[in-house]
């Protein structure tokens, strides 16, 4: 069977005014803070990928309660989609469930001493600064006052990167084959998330590198994997869209390794003026994800842009 035909047994069943106003909305409106294509045709729809067909935000917070692990993708930068999440959860919550949040922002290593539930958002916010300093987390703040709000459990489902490089280190190089058997994934879906690694470091990758963040994502989602089923359900994810892919990333590790069926992946997507049709986003994989949230944008500019400016700027610096 495929991942499309095993789309996942159902189970039984600004902390600011802006995001109070949200989730109080029963018409879910949306009141966009992202300043990009906000007039896009898509912004505000939600495309189901295996009905191949629309669906209205009640809807899809209908579906998420049919599941135990509730994916969430994001833009890390996108206020938008860290108020849709907070969203969704509530939504959870005003259902009758009591889903644990577990965050790809919170490392595992450096969160373990830490209170599984808060009651003080401000307190969450300066420990999660503190802890992983990496991360814009005002810009998290709708989630964590959900979990504050809600006395919803709070887990760390990352690796920190030092920890991360050790592992790798300690490991070694590899053959394709080991990795297809460690990590429960079919050559093409490897050979996919090469590609992808060189898309997203814009054709700047050599062969060295590209191998180690293949494998490195791997064991990123290995580990937020652990994290989910070593938890009661339902839990939701809050994480890169990129670690909510049906191919290579978290749903192929709950369903290939651990045979958990019950899961959905959605991923809001900032549109691009280019493309208005949902197809669009999708790539070679109509699956890729189960929904897809289509949002504005917090920036116009084009990543490979920037990312060839710096790497003029670093070579500039090295001469």
């Amino acid at each position: 069977m495929t991942i499309c035909l095993l789309r996942h047994l159902r189970s039984s069943l600004r902390v600011h005014l802006l995001w109070l106003l949200l989730i109080a909305s029963n018409a879910f409106a949306q009141n966009w803070e992202s300043p990009h294509y906000r007039d896009h045709p898509l912004v505000g729809k939600i495309w189901d990928t295996e009905k191949n067909s629309w669906i209205t935000e009640k809807q899809l917070r209908v579906e998420l309660l049919e599941y135990n692990y509730v994916l969430l993708g994001e833009t890390h930068k996108n206020i938008d989609h860290h108020l849709l999440q907070a969203r969704m959860v509530n939504s959870l919550v005003e259902a009758g469930a009591k889903p644990t949040v577990v965050m790809e922002m919170l490392a595992v290593e450096a969160w373990k001493d830490q209170p599984t539930t808060w009651t003080n958002l401000e307190t969450l916010k300066e420990q999660a600064k503190i802890k992983n300093d990496g991360w814009q987390w005002d810009l998290y703040a709708p989630i964590l006052q959900s979990v504050v709000q809600h006395r919803l459990k709070l887990k760390a489902g990352n690796i920190e990167s030092k920890a991360l490089h050790a592992w790798s280190n300690k490991a070694g190089s590899y053959t394709p084959e080991e990795v297809f058997a460690e990590y429960w994934i079919a050559p093409g879906d490897f050979k996919q998330l090469k590609r992808d690694v060189i898309k997203s470091h814009c054709g700047h990758a050599n062969t060295a590198f590209v191998q180690f963040m293949a494998r490195a994502q791997l064991q990123r989602d290995r580990i937020m994997t652990h994290a989910l089923i070593s938890n009661k359900s339902p839990v939701v994810l809050i994480a890169g869209a990129g670690h909510v892919r049906n191919n290579y990333a978290i749903p192929m590790q709950l369903l290939n390794k651990h045979q958990r069926l019950s899961y959905i992946s959605v991923a809001f997507t900032p549109v691009h003026p280019e493309r208005l049709n949902p197809e669009d986003y999708l790539g070679d994989v109509s699956k890729v994800f189960d929904v897809l949230y289509f949002t504005p944008s917090y920036t116009n500019q084009d990543p490979c842009v920037q990312f060839r400016k710096q790497l003029q700027k670093m070579r500039k610096t090295n001469t």
